[in-house]
């Protein structure tokens, strides 16, 4: 199995031309409960809205915890002192991760999502070394699809009964982004 050390603060600071990624601190939790409890911002993910800080503080540490295990990279997406949202690239194993991010509901639609994914893709398949990263959605999340299809990923799979943590299934698509299809990417993503 292939698994990447604890991360290097230094070198996992990603910068973009209007934001910065900082590898997700304790003390981002709070600016993450802002998304992960709004029932609008969460409608896709496969948990409702998280109703209390604390849950919140509990995922953080338990992300930190798989940083240190080498199997996931969570960063905490900035703009200036502004925390926008969250990216990652989880599942780390075999040269391949899956990627996931969640956005501010008020930064929707000013190319943020589609920044932060440009530098996380850019670590990935750089100095992560990685050769393929996979992004699953629920499949009624239109804006999801076109910002993966910007960012140089192919749809692979669609699903009509991808099970949900706690029960229950849901119709998903699966995108699939190899090193190779770098060149493809609109916007340097």
């Amino acid at each position: 199995m292939f698994l990447w050390p604890a991360h290097d603060p230094q070198t996992m600071i990603l910068e973009t031309e209007r934001l910065t990624l900082r590898p997700m601190r304790r003390a981002d939790a709070p600016a993450l409960f802002a998304i992960l409890g709004d029932p609008e911002a969460m409608r896709f993910w496969d948990r409702p809205a998280i109703a209390r800080l604390a849950v919140v503080e509990d995922m953080v540490t338990e992300q930190l915890e798989w940083v240190a295990q080498g199997i996931c990279r969570y960063w905490t997406v900035w703009q200036g002192g502004d925390a926008l949202g969250s990216v990652d690239l989880s599942l780390i194993r075999g040269r391949g991760a899956e990627l996931g991010i969640l956005v501010r509901r008020d930064c929707w639609g000013q190319g943020f999502a589609g920044e932060a994914v440009g530098a996380v893709m850019a670590h990935g398949f750089g100095p992560m070394e990685l050769l393929r990263v996979r992004a699953r959605i629920h499949a009624e999340n239109r804006a999801a699809a076109r910002l993966l299809l910007r960012a140089g990923f192919a749809l692979e799979e669609r699903r009509a009964d991808f099970p949900l943590p706690g029960g229950g299934v849901r119709p998903c698509e699966v995108y699939l982004r190899l090193a190779r299809d770098r060149s493809t990417a609109k916007n340097g993503a």
